[in-house]
């Protein structure tokens, strides 16, 4: 009898701690699931079109700087721009950095959930508001003053900087994460998939 119960006990024990470390097994495996999910969404739907875009906007105003500014040099922003400048500058506005940043914009702001921290980092606001102004500054060209430009100027190298960066941390994050996911005895991951 007692015999019986010892088994009894010992049976129904071994069955709880399987359950128990069922139990704790799929909740890491949903928690590392969900981990991949989210730095995969961040990385498809905010980072990765925001890196496109702010490289090629990077590149093709060093190529626009480089062609027409340095040779010509720089002066103070009170003087207008003479004619064929400013027409070149305002197709350059109109048909690529308006754009760009407009799309940037939008994607920041339709997705904006997925930027890395609990805040929203300054030069990300920094850059929206620049790209904001576009709207008033195309909207009223003839009276924008001189220069023609944004009344919020763009944040530079540091809005580049942000997105190259935390681009390139997630792509780490997601790599790791993945390589652990495929490593044996990482239950609920199929090992043929790669």
């Amino acid at each position: 009898m007692i015999a019986a119960m010892v088994t009894a006990c010992a049976g129904m024990l071994i069955a709880i701690t399987a359950y128990w470390l069922n139990h704790q097994g799929e909740t890491r495996r949903s928690l590392r699931e969900a981990r991949i999910d989210r730095v995969s969404s961040q990385l498809k739907d905010l980072y990765g079109p925001l890196l496109v875009l702010t490289e090629t906007n990077e590149k093709a105003w060093s190529e626009y700087y480089r062609c027409y500014i340095l040779p010509i040099g720089v002066g103070p922003a009170e003087i207008p721009l003479p004619e064929l400048e400013e027409a070149r500058w305002r197709m350059w506005v109109e048909t690529v950095f308006a754009p760009t940043a407009q799309k940037i914009r939008e994607i920041i702001t339709a997705r904006g959930d997925l930027i890395i921290g609990g805040e929203m980092p300054p030069v990300v606001l920094d850059f929206c508001a620049h790209a904001a102004t576009y709207d008033a500054l195309l909207a009223n060209w003839e009276g924008a003053g001189p220069s023609k430009s944004t009344l919020i100027r763009h944040p530079g190298s540091r809005f580049l900087s942000y997105v190259r960066e935390s681009y390139g941390s997630l792509k780490a994050e997601q790599e790791l994460l993945l390589t652990a996911a495929r490593e044996p005895g990482q239950a609920g991951f199929d090992q043929s998939v790669r």
